[in-house]
């Protein structure tokens, strides 16, 4: 008995309530609306509005779940009640309508809906985005001093464009520092930088970089390093970022006494990035040894650790810079050491 025989069966004469009853019953089972249908493996049907088949996956808009994806693997047919984008495995793109189609992958690439951008499209557009270059830019600062029984002074600058997109990074730096204690200069050098690499593959890419540099300190009017090379990704996974750098140097100094150096060299470094969620650990180390003397070299490592503040724009700096010469000008030491907590500016 159908159930709207079991319902009028109440009252063999139907006045006009019970009827209208009986329809909205009827109508309360019936679907409401159109779907498309997927048929699985299992024998389970899902019922809803396909949106789309890509990357061997499906996207179903239901009513009791919303959207939800399916393994292309696991469907054996699809009937759809309006037509869609369908690119068949042989390359051949049509607006069709499915009923009850193979719906494997070696059947149907991909499927879209009228109006909607194709799979091939976005991912395009997503490539096209990622090469194309970006500036964004950084200025930080970082001062203290004192006054009274002891008269101590110390600043440092820094400013940093960098235009990158996801294939190269053009990096232009600069940085001053000062200090003065009880009328002593112990800091005063200035630093300009310009850093440019491409990969050509996922791993593997090359590089360019030069600086100039002056440090009185050190007793240095002028140091100018120039050096290119390979650069390999030795680990691009997850939250590490590790890359080595080979190349080849030039190194030319010119000293306070109005000596000079200059010598080819090697150029080798290891740069890494760390990204936990809410800060990120930078690490450098450079090794240029000149080839005229190897026992002649600078070796120098800088870490830090960024960390976001309440504004957006804002980031807080800590870290610390060794460098090591083997062979410095004058009555300096070989290793200075320089711990730095600065305050960083950030915006695109």
């Amino acid at each position: 008995m159908t159930t709207m025989q079991t319902f009028l069966s109440f009252d063999m004469k139907p006045t006009v309530p019970s009827v209208l009853a009986a329809l909205f019953l009827l109508m309360g089972l019936a679907p409401a609306g159109r779907a498309d249908r997927v048929e699985l493996a299992d024998g389970s049907v899902v019922q809803g509005r396909l949106v789309s088949i890509e990357g061997g996956k499906l996207k179903v808009e239901t009513r009791f779940a919303g959207v939800i994806t399916i393994a292309q693997a696991e469907v054996t047919a699809l009937a759809t009640e309006e037509p869609l984008n369908i690119n068949r495995a042989d390359g051949t793109t049509a607006l069709a309508r499915l009923d009850g189609t193979p719906a494997t992958p070696a059947d149907i690439a991909a499927a879209w809906r009228q109006g909607a951008e194709s799979p091939a499209g976005r991912l395009s557009r997503e490539m096209a985005e990622k090469a194309r270059r970006k500036w964004s830019f950084e200025a930080s600062v970082a001062a203290s001093g004192r006054t009274g029984v002891r008269e101590k002074f110390n600043a440092a600058f820094g400013f940093k464009a960098t235009l990158a997109s996801s294939r190269d990074r053009l990096i232009l730096s600069l940085a001053a520092e000062r200090a003065n204690d009880r009328g002593v200069t112990t800091a005063d050098r200035d630093f300009g930088g310009v850093d440019y690499s491409v990969f050509f593959s996922p791993d593997y890419g090359w590089y360019v970089r030069t600086s100039l540099e002056k440090d009185q300190i050190r007793s240095i009017d002028l140091r100018s390093n120039t050096a290119f090379g390979f650069s390999r990704k030795l680990v691009r996974k997850g939250p590490l970022d590790l890359q080595f750098r080979f190349g080849a140097s030039y190194l030319y100094e010119q000293y306070a006494s109005n000596a000079d150096f200059d010598s080819p060299g090697l150029d080798l470094a290891f740069l890494s990035t760390y990204s936990f969620e809410k800060a990120r650990l930078n690490s450098t180390l450079t090794y240029t040894p000149a080839f005229e003397e190897f026992s002649n070299y600078r070796l120098r490592h800088e870490a830090s650790l960024e960390l976001p503040l309440t504004a957006a724009l804002w980031k807080l700096k800590v870290g610390m810079t060794n460098e090591y010469l083997s062979r410095p000008k004058g009555n300096t030491e070989k290793l200075d050491t320089t711990y730095l907590t600065s305050l960083i500016l950030s915006w695109r």
